[in-house]
Order: C-alpha cells, then sequence, then structure tokens
C-alpha cells in the first residue's frame, strides 16, 4: 500500500538480514530510542510498536473498510473479552 512520502521515510519494512519465514509478515523495523519517556512516545517507535502487535490476518488485509471492520472487532475483543 503506498504511504504519503512524509510517513514513508519514518517507517521502514522489516528486512532481516536473512532470509527467514517472517520475512514476508509485513513488519515494520521498530527503532531504538535513548529516552524511555520521550523517546519511546514518538510516532516513528509507536507506530511500528502497535503495527507489529497486530494479528499477521489483520495485518494483511487487502481493503480499508475490511482493516477497519477486523481492527475495531480486535480491539473490543481485546478490551472486553470474548
Amino acid at each position: 500500500m503506498p504511504m504519503p512520502p512524509s510517513i514513508s521515510d519514518i517507517l521502514h519494512p522489516h528486512a532481516p538480514p536473512r532470509n527467514l519465514r517472517s520475512s514476508d509478515s509485513g513488519l515494520l523495523t521498530t527503532p531504538r530510542t535513548k529516552l524511555r519517556t520521550f523517546g519511546d512516545r514518538a510516532f516513528s517507535v509507536a507506530a511500528p510498536t502497535l503495527w507489529n502487535a497486530l494479528p499477521a490476518e489483520i495485518r494483511n488485509i487487502p481493503t480499508l473498510d475490511a482493516f477497519k471492520g477486523a481492527l475495531k472487532i480486535h480491539l473490543f475483543t481485546k478490551a472486553f473479552g470474548p
């Protein structure tokens, strides 16, 4: 999915040094930070962390409407139980 240039400069797909089974899982690289108070709350760290925490079946949904529906169900289930 194409991203605006400003976001694509901040977020990078995870590219392991070797060919692994998880190479095609749609993960994003999470940069390391020195400051836990400010660095971990930056968009460039928080966005990949939240994206990588989603189940693979939600990350791989091709349409935006289906993604939003599945994300809503996932978050409600996580917050309020099955």
